[in-house]
């Protein structure tokens, strides 16, 4: 396989990071290739390695990435059997896929057991659940190119967004996540389901599109529904057997079905191009399976201008859009305290600053911001192009970032109808910097 030129450049710097730390983490967006990196660096390498996966999907994909390999000296393994037979390998360098889950018992235990190997962790979001950073189980975290930088240079498609949300305060958290159960009780209605279709005939009609649901019955409930209405969809699940999920795939990839409804098996490692959208029927509170299941659509394919997402779950006013570039860390601190900011604080819907949840009166503006909804229902019509929201947020930006004299500010109030004094402010703000 030949590697893209930013691919090339990384397995470089990986190599230099190596001269000097024994454990490196590697970011690179879902759908930049962090497959072809590591299974090229496996067989360019002429240590004994141990090539870590927590899911049968995964293993299948390396192990057909790395083609006709030697695997007297490469072997890939499922943590879960690894864990119980670590005496059976003599590793000297471990690479670790979705390596966001590393400081989890059975991935720390296999990094205890082999602690004088080298270790090369691969994810597209180094961030966890819990809260825990990646500190503890790597020296160093290497970034390749960002998801921005990936889009610009045509390796990943442009995304519309289009969202609504929930009030789920009442859903109560187990494991760091909503409880799938009571999501179900709540997500799994026909009007929801049916305003879901109808947002997708209006924004995504007849594109192959991904839908997460939340369980198996879910799934099955959605499915059903677009079927009976005429369109062609599946579902599958960890029930199927891998002929059954083979099959179901490969229905999808050649256009055989519409629509695939997935519970919990192709978030990770899940590669069809020609996937245009995905419907978000899941809320989740993990950033990782969000960015996870929309990167679904990312990837770019002939005649493919941008991905559809369909956010009926709310998840990108929890956790942005999944085109947005995040600052990455490895610290315990940081991520805990990046966790709390964000529950504490909400933006105005006038000047779009960010305020105290506790405060009704925008100190910026003065704006009076009226409470959220307590629901917003899932109809076509009200779902919200995030887009476009953004867009106009960096535009007001840029104009603050060219205001240089008080004169700029004052003149920026007035457009905006904000009072003298709001200029005023930012003018002193803005000396003080």
């Amino acid at each position: 396989m030949k590697l893209r030129p930013y691919q090339n450049s990384s397995i470089n710097t990986l190599r230099n990071a190596f001269r000097t730390n024994k454990r490196v983490l590697f970011v690179l967006p879902t759908g930049g290739g962090k497959t072809a990196i590591f299974t090229y660096i496996a067989n360019s390498s002429n240590k004994n390695i141990l090539i870590l996966a927590h899911r049968k999907e995964l293993i299948e994909q390396i192990t057909e990435r790395l083609g006709n390999y030697d695997t007297n000296r490469i072997k890939v393994g499922m943590v879960q059997t690894v864990v119980k037979n670590l005496d059976k390998y003599n590793s000297e360098f471990i690479i670790m896929d979705e390596a966001h889950h590393a400081v989890a018992g059975s991935w720390e235990k296999i990094m205890n057991a082999y602690n004088k190997a080298y270790v090369l962790g691969v994810t597209a979001t180094p961030c966890r659940l819990d809260g825990k950073g990646l500190a503890n189980a790597f020296d160093c975290m290497v970034e390749g190119p960002t998801i921005t930088n990936l889009i610009n240079e045509g390796y990943l498609c442009k995304a519309k967004t289009y969202a609504s949300a929930h009030d789920l305060s009442k859903i109560k958290t187990v494991a760091g996540d909503y409880n799938k159960s009571q999501l179900a009780d709540y997500f799994n209605k026909s009007k929801i389901t049916g305003d879901a279709i109808e947002a997708w005939r209006n924004y995504a009609y007849e594109k192959q599109t991904i839908v997460f649901c939340i369980n198996i019955e879910h799934a099955i409930s959605v499915s059903a529904l677009f079927n009976a209405l005429g369109y062609k969809s599946e579902v599958i699940s960890s029930k199927n057997g891998k002929d059954e999920r083979d099959k179901i795939i490969s229905n999808f990839r050649n256009g055989i079905t519409t629509l695939l409804i997935s519970v919990d098996i192709i978030s990770e490692g899940f590669d069809v191009p020609s996937c245009e959208a995905v419907i978000l029927l899941r809320p989740t509170k993990s950033l990782a399976l969000y960015m996870q299941q929309v990167g679904r659509a990312l990837r770019t394919s002939p005649g493919k201008s941008h991905a559809i997402i369909l956010d009926h779950a709310g998840n990108c006013f929890r956790h942005g859009l999944a085109t947005e570039e995040r600052e990455w860390e490895l610290t315990h601190n940081k991520v805990k305290a990046a966790q709390q900011q964000k529950w504490q604080l909400r933006q105005c819907e006038n000047c779009f600053a960010i305020i105290s949840n506790v405060v009704d009166k925008c100190p910026e503006c003065g704006n009076i911001n009226k409470p959220a909804p307590k629901e917003m229902k899932l109809v076509a019509g009200e779902l919200i192009e995030v887009d476009k929201i953004i867009e106009f947020k960096k535009q007001l930006k840029r104009e603050e970032w060219n205001a240089k004299t008080l004169n700029d500010w004052q003149m920026i109030a007035k457009k905006r109808g904000y009072n003298e004094g709001w200029a005023f402010i930012r003018y002193q703000q803005r000396l003080k910097r």
